[in-house]
């Protein structure tokens, strides 16, 4: 009898959350919807569409979150709030449906930057209409972030704990289940269950008959002063131990340097967020002490960011992980000097801020994008122009290959022609999709990848062969099948296929010389690794190549041939090792 009001509870809260976040539910039914139709898609096109629908999904789910919160403090009515909603869900999934049909790495990260920010708007929506609580805002914060994580875990157990029973439905019943039927569960209790889940325990932030009180938890204290404190003071101590170093010596500071204080001061911040409600009280002389010196501590990390990322930028101009770096290094001093001028500082400033912070840099003349592009052109143009009646040295070229590739791979073929003085016109009308290295060459630069060596002597190699039409149709003449390999992820057929009246069952297994290659039975040694080794092909400059590199190989009853696609790893005692490649194998049936 104890179960049905249970059942009814759980019924009463959903339908509550429903009501609460009608937009809400909505958006995530449509991104699980379309989740369903891209795991059943085989057309590339569609796939696209399915891709940018969810993305827009994930950003209209958070901002109505945003905007609802933001409302219910202000007690206004819903219409308001679902015309604000969809006009800027409208606008935010016209934003991901300008994208190109392939998105790119800069889409991609505008993509993130905007879903971070906007999750950041989350945190704190609730409380712009309202007289602004301290103890308030960080109790609803913990409140957010504690239900984040029981959802993750009850999504977790859940979906864990039914793909076993399928599992064992499948294996004792012999009930034969289509393999995508896991992926179906994943994005349902994802999609679903995960976001009603969490829209269910998410606070009022401004509700007279449910207050927020603050409740710090006892576990919490312990973890941030005997834990986290402490660690964050070795890594300090770290940071300025190698700062005392530079100025000593006189050297530059490596250019990695500027992520480790980045992730210090964020983590840093973050230890300090978490202490803040307690660490006035008395007998808390540790936390005390780190929230009086924390920011002071940063200042002379802070020009230590700045000293690396501004050398790098000189050196090399801007691409979007060094702009990222910069703003960065900004918004934190634009915070550390906010806690140590304001008297009572507010501890929302931190994620307003960042918040800000992220909008500022994805669209407009500031943007990562337009920065880096301008920066990176400019650099372009600046190298032909210098070079006009000069050899480049080995370093140059290689960074000119760097910009040519960063502008070909995230802006296309176009971008360059105007500041090429016509010296590709002739490659852009012979072949608009040509790879970066025919670029280089057509400039009259010999193409310089990153593993490349100026004494020659390689502790690594790189081959990669450029498919000039990636939907082009692979003639298999004289084969029957063809499948691809990986190495370290084993090929295995999940159904047997019929050539001519007889069923196959292909899968491959790894061997200490490369795979063998298993057809109903059958082994066949595919001796990839000494093939790599030996072949001189893998020695040449092909980061990006129409050279083919085919390899052969026959028994008795099949031919097989290997045709490798990329293959990367590293040389040791004049030996390539490999450790990733792809290869097209196509296999041969004899009569």
């Amino acid at each position: 009898m104890s179960r049905l009001p249970s059942l009814q509870k759980v019924l009463s809260t959903t339908k509550k959350t429903i009501f609460r976040f009608p937009l809400e539910t909505l958006t995530a039914i449509c991104g699980t919807i379309f989740s369903i139709l891209l795991i059943n898609e085989n057309n590339s096109q569609s796939e696209y569409f399915y891709s940018k629908a969810i993305m827009s999904s994930s950003l209209c789910l958070v901002w109505f979150v945003s905007v609802s919160l933001f409302f219910r403090a202000k007690h206004k009515n819903n219409i308001l709030r679902y015309l604000v909603s969809l006009a800027f869900g409208g606008l935010l999934t016209a934003f991901v449906f300008s994208f190109h049909e392939r998105v790119s790495e800069i889409e991609m990260q505008q993509f993130f930057v905007l879903n971070l920010s906007l999750h950041l708007l989350v945190s704190f929506a609730g409380f712009l209409p309202r007289t602004y609580n301290q103890e308030e805002f960080w109790e609803f914060n913990k409140q957010l972030f504690l239900r984040i994580l029981t959802a993750g875990l009850y999504s977790f157990v859940l979906y864990g704990g039914l793909s076993l029973a399928i599992l064992a439905i499948d294996k004792l019943f012999k009930v034969e289940f289509d393999s995508k039927i896991y992926g179906y569960l994943f994005v349902t209790i994802v999609g679903l269950f995960n976001t009603i889940f969490f829209l269910s325990g998410v606070p009022e932030t401004n509700s007279k008959e449910v207050p927020l009180v603050l409740k710090y938890p006892k576990g919490l204290k312990n973890f941030t002063q005997f834990v986290l404190l402490p660690l964050i003071s070795i890594y300090l101590v770290i940071l300025i131990c190698y700062e005392a170093k530079i100025v000593f010596t006189l050297s530059l500071p490596f250019g990695w340097v500027s992520y480790l204080v980045l992730a210090f001061a964020i983590i840093g911040i973050l230890s300090f967020l978490l202490v803040h409600p307690i660490a006035n009280e008395s007998g808390n002389l540790w936390m005390r002490t780190f929230n009086r010196w924390f920011y002071f501590l940063l200042i002379p990390l802070l020009v230590l960011l700045y000293w690396a990322i501004l050398y790098r930028i000189n050196l090399y101009g801007f691409t979007l992980l060094r702009y990222y770096v910069l703003l960065l290094s900004v918004w934190l001093s634009v915070v550390i000097f906010y806690f140590l001028l304001n008297k009572n500082p507010k501890i929302k400033f931190i994620p307003i801020s960042m918040c800000l912070a992220g909008l500022f840099s994805i669209v407009g003349p500031q943007s990562a994008d337009s920065v880096s592009k301008h920066s990176q052109l400019s650099r372009f143009e600046n190298y032909l122009k210098e070079s006009e009646g000069k050899k480049l040295t080995f370093e140059q070229e290689q960074e000119l290959s760097s910009i040519v590739y960063l502008l070909y791979s995230n802006y296309g073929f176009e971008i360059m022609l105007p500041y090429a003085d016509k010296k590709l016109d002739a490659l852009y009308k012979k072949d608009k999709e040509s790879g970066y290295s025919q670029i280089m060459e057509a400039l009259g630069f010999k193409c310089r990848s990153e593993y490349d060596r100026k004494d020659n002597i390689r502790d690594s190699f790189y081959y990669y062969s450029y498919e000039n039409n990636e939907s082009a149709i692979i003639d298999i003449h004289g084969y029957d099948f063809i499948i691809n390999i990986y190495k370290n992820n084993p090929f295995e057929s999940k159904n047997a296929f019929v050539i001519g009246s007889k069923k196959y069952v292909i899968k491959t297994k790894e061997q200490d010389y490369g795979q063998d290659l298993l057809i109903n039975g059958d082994v066949i040694p595919l001796k990839i690794n000494d093939f790599i080794s030996a072949e001189p092909k893998f020695d040449d400059d092909n980061s990006n190549s129409e050279i083919k590199i085919k390899q052969k190989v026959e028994t008795s009853k099949y031919k097989v041939l290997l045709t490798y696609v990329h293959a990367n790893g590293s040389i040791e005692n004049n030996k390539k090792i490999p450790k990733n490649y792809q290869i097209k194998v196509m296999v041969g049936i004899k009569n």
